[in-house]
C-alpha cells in the first residue's frame, strides 16, 4: 500500500557538509487521535480477540477493537441470577413481614380487649363482691395490663424487625445491581468503536513489535489509534550540535519516502526548549521539533510515514 508506514520510528538529524545543507528525518504525526488502550480487568491481562485490519478506513460507529470478554460475560450471568434471587427473597421477606405484623397486631388488639374487660371487672366495688372475687378481679386486671404492655412492645419490635429485614435485603439488591452495572460497564469496554472516520493504525509493544490479534495485553497498553487526518504535521528530532542552526518559521524542502518524486514546503512551527536523551540513539541529547506543511496536496498521507526535511545553507559551523 505504501512503502513505509511506521508506528514508532527513530527520527534522527543528518548533516550533509558536501551540499552545505542540514537534513532531518521526520515522521508524520496527527495532532488529534482517537487512541484505543487495553482495559483493566480482574485478571489484570486481557487477550486481544479481534481488530479491524490495519490501514482500513474506519467510519464513525464502526467496531475497531474487541477484547476477550468471556469471564466478564460469565460473571454478568451470575450477577443476574443473584439479583433475581435477591429480589425474590425481598418478596418473601415482605410477605412474611405482613403475616408477622398481622399476627402481632391481632395479639395486641386481643390483649387490649381483655384489658378493657378486666378494668371493668376491677372497677366493681368490694361491697358488691366477695373478698375472693374482688382480689381475683384486681389480679386479673394487673395481669391484663402487663400482657397488653408486652403485646404493644412485641408489635413495636415486629415493625422494627420487619423494617430492618427489608432494608438489609434492599441493600443486598443494590449491591448486586451495582456489581452488575460495573461488570456491564467493563463488558462495554471490551468492544471499542470509532468516534471519527480515519485509517486504523496498530500500536507497538515495549519491544517495538506490532500489536497483533491473539496477543495478551496489559492495562493501558496502546492497541491502536485513528488519527485526525486534518491535523497532520511532521515531527523530527535534531541533535544538540545542529540545534542552533534552526529558528522558528524557517522553511525546508519536504519529501516523503512513500512519494520521493513529490516535493513540498514545510515550516518550522515549534522547537522544544529542553533537550531529551534518546536511549536508542546513544547518550547524546536531541530537541523535538514540529513542522507544518501544505495539506492540500493530493498525496495520501498516514501518520507513521517517514519524511525528509532539507534546509539550504543551514550547515553546522
Amino acid at each position: 500500500m505504501y512503502k513505509t508506514i511506521v508506528a514508532s520510528f527513530a527520527l534522527l538529524a543528518l548533516f550533509c557538509s558536501a551540499s552545505d545543507s542540514l537534513i532531518l528525518s521526520g515522521q508524520v504525526k496527527a495532532s488529534d487521535n482517537q487512541t484505543f488502550y487495553a482495559p483493566k480487568t480482574d485478571n489484570w491481562r486481557v487477550q486481544l480477540q479481534w481488530m479491524l485490519p490495519e490501514g482500513e478506513i474506519a467510519k464513525e460507529g464502526d467496531l475497531v477493537v474487541v477484547f476477550d470478554s468471556g469471564s466478564i460475560q460469565s460473571q454478568i450471568e451470575q450477577d443476574e441470577v443473584s439479583l433475581v434471587a435477591a429480589q425474590e427473597e425481598l418478596y418473601r421477606i415482605t410477605s412474611s413481614n405482613k403475616q408477622k405484623r398481622l399476627e402481632s397486631s391481632y395479639g395486641q388488639k386481643r390483649t387490649a380487649l381483655l384489658l378493657d374487660k378486666s378494668r371493668i371487672d376491677a372497677s366493681i366495688s368490694i361491697e358488691h363482691l366477695s373478698e375472693y372475687d374482688y382480689k381475683k378481679n384486681q389480679l386479673a386486671f394487673e395481669k391484663a395490663v402487663v400482657a397488653n404492655a408486652k403485646a404493644l412492645e412485641s408489635l413495636k419490635q415486629t415493625k422494627v424487625a420487619n423494617q430492618v429485614a427489608v432494608k438489609k435485603q434492599q441493600l443486598t439488591i443494590e449491591k448486586h445491581q451495582e456489581k452488575l452495572k460495573y461488570n456491564r460497564s467493563k463488558l462495554e469496554q471490551m468492544s471499542v468503536y470509532a468516534k471519527r472516520s480515519g485509517p486504523v493504525l496498530y500500536g507497538t509493544q515495549w519491544n517495538g513489535e506490532k500489536v497483533f490479534v491473539g496477543m495478551t495485553a496489559q492495562p493501558s497498553w496502546k492497541i491502536a489509534e485513528i488519527p485526525s487526518m486534518s491535523g497532520l504535521f511532521i515531527e523530527a528530532w535534531i541533535h544538540e550540535v545542529d540545534y542552533k542552526n534552526l529558528s522558528l518559521d524557517q522553511k525546508a524542502k519536504l519529501t516523503f519516502d512513500a512519494f520521493p518524486h513529490t516535493q513540498l514546503t514545510a515550516k518550522l512551527t515549534e522547537i522544544s526548549t529542553q533537550p531529551e536523551e534518546r536511549k536508542e540513539w546513544g547518550k547524546d541529547v536531541y530537541y523535538r521539533t514540529e513542522f507544518e506543511f501544505d495539506k492540500k496536496s493530493e498525496l495520501t498521507l498516514l501518520p507513521g510515514m517517514s519524511a525528509q526535511l532539507e534546509f539550504e545553507g543551514a550547515s553546522d559551523e
